[in-house]
């Protein structure tokens, strides 16, 4: 909880500069059309649909409140305060994607984005359990979680190397991502032992291989 506080902070540094600025490009020209492309597909007009773990929410400004309408919800008070700086009338609550204080079976759709990674896996099935809860029957999830083999693992596990083995600054760029997806086999009993059906998994250019896909439904 305290280092997403920190991290939403913003407090920069030359290091933390350069990444942030990197991650919002990254958000605005290459997430949003593909995370819009899976909204689209998945989800019927006024679906009901949670970012869980919404952060600054910028990867779903282009995804219209008339037609999808989204309930963003963060953990941390200082990514919400950000997401109100990102959006006009935003649908926000602070809530713990471990135990998330939403009804049963009162969503169409839940999807996140870098959020899966950065718990234990008895976390995960943890989180999933509770996705499956406050789901419709039929619901469907979309997350987007690196895997060890992602490009971006790839780069800053060198860039992370480099500063703080050889440098040795210690400088990390977010929380750590204890569990990140080891494979695809290891995706679908995560999810089946969850109470999920695996709908589709990509793993393509559109991101430059950074997350893999995962769509799952209730």
């Amino acid at each position: 909880m305290e280092d997403w506080e920190n991290y939403w902070a913003k407090k920069q540094n030359m290091h933390t500069y350069a990444y942030d600025k990197f991650a919002i490009f990254y958000r605005e020209y290459i997430i949003k059309p593909y995370l819009r492309k899976y909204i689209t597909k998945y989800f019927d007009k006024n679906s009901k649909i949670l970012h869980a773990g919404c952060g600054s929410g910028q990867v779903e400004e282009d995804i219209p409140d008339s037609t999808f309408p989204v309930i963003g919800m963060d953990i941390s008070s200082n990514a919400i305060s950000v997401y109100r700086q990102c959006h006009t009338n935003p649908n926000l609550i602070r809530g713990d994607t471990l135990a998330i204080g939403i009804k049963a079976e009162s969503l169409d759709g839940i999807f996140n984005l870098g959020v899966m990674e950065h718990f234990s896996e008895d976390d995960q099935h943890k989180i999933l359990r509770e996705y499956h809860r406050i789901l419709k029957p039929d619901g469907v999830a979309i997350l987007f979680i690196p895997p060890e083999y992602g490009s971006t693992v790839i780069f800053f596990k060198i860039v992370h190397y480099l500063l703080n083995s050889i440098l040795k600054k210690n400088i990390y760029f977010q929380p750590l991502e204890p569990c990140r997806v080891k494979s695809k086999k290891w995706i679908v009993r995560i999810m089946r032992s969850a109470g999920f059906k695996l709908i589709e998994t990509g793993f393509a250019p559109n991101d430059f291989f950074t997350y893999m896909v995962v769509v799952i439904k209730k």
